[in-house]
């Protein structure tokens, strides 16, 4: 077994290195827009997942998150021109549909309640940047009041990921309470 980088492999020619180069440098990395209504958190990101090249082929993959649709559509647009205008092709794998944040949500209000009378002291709220589950239910049902919450985890999506079980118990206390005053 060789070491990476060891070996003879075949060099681009230069126009096709150049384009590589081109689409490298030139496309958008990182955070490209944060959040007006929440400080600190990012609204709008894209970054290189997985960058190949093969026999015939140059592969790009990027990850584009937003909150904000119109947004993220801009950042695939911008992408998609860049792969055409270099004569290549683009096109979206899988996505999180954008689930925007609401400054007015009668259903937080009624958590933050009910959680200052379980607990005596106010729930700690955060927004996140990541793709979640809810955002499917944001889209289908446009205007829909949604929240997310769960227990405490820890490195998540690594093979260390864990969760705090007492934690996973407040919060089905809580959840119970939350549908009781429901009724």
């Amino acid at each position: 077994m060789s070491n990476l980088g060891e070996g003879e492999f075949k060099y681009l020619h230069p126009t096709s290195f150049e384009k590589v180069l081109f689409m490298l440098l030139n496309t958008p990395n990182g955070v490209q827009v944060m959040s007006t209504d929440i400080p600190g958190l990012v609204e709008s990101s894209v970054n290189l997942g997985v960058f190949r090249v093969e026999e015939e082929k140059a592969m790009f993959c990027f990850s584009v998150r937003s909150s904000v649709n119109s947004y993220k559509q801009y950042l695939c647009d911008k992408l998609s021109y860049m792969s055409q205008f270099l004569g290549g092709e683009f096109y979206v794998r899988a996505q999180y549909p954008a689930w925007e944040y609401k400054k007015e949500s009668p259903l937080r209000e009624y958590l933050i309640k009910v959680f200052k009378e379980q607990y005596g002291r106010e729930p700690e709220l955060e927004a996140i940047h990541a793709g979640l589950e809810c955002s499917f239910f944001a889209e289908k049902i446009p205007g829909v009041d949604i929240v997310s919450l769960g227990p405490d985890m820890f490195d998540i999506h690594t093979p260390k990921e864990r969760l705090s079980i007492s934690s996973a118990i407040r919060v089905y206390q809580y959840l119970e309470k939350v549908i009781e005053g429901l009724k």
